[in-house]
């Protein structure tokens, strides 16, 4: 009975709730309605700012997939424009991707040059590897390739200028990588640890030394041109009657 009691209970309070409802809705619909309509709009502005924000996404990944960096000429277009649309966006993971590539294409590209190395290419690589550091500190890929980068990129800077302040700096990021606890047992710290065994003779003494040019060879009618006022090339005769003896 008490069970069959509560029942009751509960279907009077539902009902006159829903008769509580339906009283408001027809004393206040036209406020209801615009209250709906609110709601719906804002519902639809998210929905097309989400779609119109992944598009976005979309469109800038497939901006940086059809860069190239084949030469020189090509790659500092491509490094310029890429760093341009690295700053447009706040996607972590386009940004982060970004400045890897960024500093990786920028190094090869400091190599390929002649002697010295192209310190255009060189500089853009740090400063890609220092964003890196900044904007990722928690990162261990973006930790490790910024620190030995950079490492690389005053070993560029040393080929160009033989200052002895480079090698001061590649140690401290070398030094860095290795007590990066976040590096722990990455190869980061063993390949640290080489090139600091080899500091002293990756920036030994640079000596620029002009090319030198092959010796000129003589053509076949300079070599049979004989000069006859110069005696040592007067031809040898052989007179017959003195038994054989050479005359000049």
């Amino acid at each position: 009975m008490k069970a069959e009691r509560r029942h009751e209970l509960r279907e009077n309070d539902l009902l006159h709730a829903m008769g509580v409802a339906k009283d408001y809705i027809n004393e206040n619909g036209g406020r209801i309605g615009l209250v709906i309509i609110g709601v719906f709009a804002v519902a639809m502005a998210v929905m097309f700012g989400m779609r119109s924000r992944a598009a976005a996404q979309e469109d800038i990944w497939r901006q940086k997939s059809e860069f190239s960096f084949s030469d020189g000429d090509v790659g500092r277009v491509s490094l310029s424009e890429l760093a341009t649309l690295t700053s447009s966006t706040d996607d972590e993971q386009f940004i982060l991707q970004s400045l890897l590539d960024r500093g990786k294409h920028a190094l090869r590209l400091t190599a390929q040059a002649a002697f010295p190395p192209d310190l255009e290419f060189n500089e853009h690589a740090r400063g890609a590897f220092e964003e890196l550091l900044r904007r990722f500190p928690a990162n261990a890929l973006a930790q490790g390739v910024a620190l030995t980068g950079l490492a690389t990129v005053e070993e560029n800077a040393f080929a160009f200028d033989g200052e002895m302040k480079h090698k001061e700096a590649a140690k401290k990021y070398l030094d860095e990588t290795v007590a990066n606890a976040l590096l722990n047992g990455m190869p980061f710290q063993r390949l640290a640890l080489d090139r600091l065994k080899t500091l002293d003779a990756t920036f030994g003494d640079v000596i620029y030394e002009a090319p030198t040019m092959p010796p000129e060879e003589e053509s076949p009618e300079e070599a049979a041109e004989v000069d006859p006022a110069d005696p040592v090339d007067l031809p040898v005769q052989v007179d017959s009657a003195d038994g054989g003896g050479e005359t000049p």
